[in-house]
């Protein structure tokens, strides 16, 4: 009993600490890639730390509002359809969900936004 206990906790804590490794990177490709459509929240480990941490994404697609929060050791993602800052419809999802939403959304926000360059490029060029 006790070694399986021990061995559920050790799963526990590297999925922890795996998860924040997970989000730092989600967030920072994230505000590389993506400036002024995602918003990250850090909060600082201690008064005097140095280290931070994430409490929050937000993702703007132009179709919907993706937000992740994390609670400690609980993460959870919703996707907000919103329409001129109102939100029409709001579902709590996996976060694999959320990640498959997500990447759908950045595809067709990618293709409009190519579309939209190609139309300004040949209009100037034309």
């Amino acid at each position: 009993m006790s070694t399986d206990f021990d061995q559920n906790t050790a799963w526990i804590r590297r999925a922890q600490a795996d998860m924040t490794a997970f989000l730092e990177g989600l967030a920072t490709r994230l505000e590389g890639d993506m400036p002024g459509l995602v918003e990250v929240e850090r909060k600082a480990d201690g008064l005097f730390a140095k280290n931070s941490h994430i409490e929050a994404i937000t993702i703007h697609t132009g179709n919907n509002d993706y937000f992740l929060k994390r609670d400690g050791a609980h993460i959870s993602t919703v996707r907000a359809k919103t329409v001129r800052g109102i939100v029409l419809k709001h579902e709590d999802l996996s976060l694999s969900v959320w990640l498959e939403s997500l990447v759908a959304d950045l595809a067709n926000l990618s293709g409009e936004m190519q579309g939209a360059s190609n139309t300004l490029h040949d209009f100037l060029m034309g």
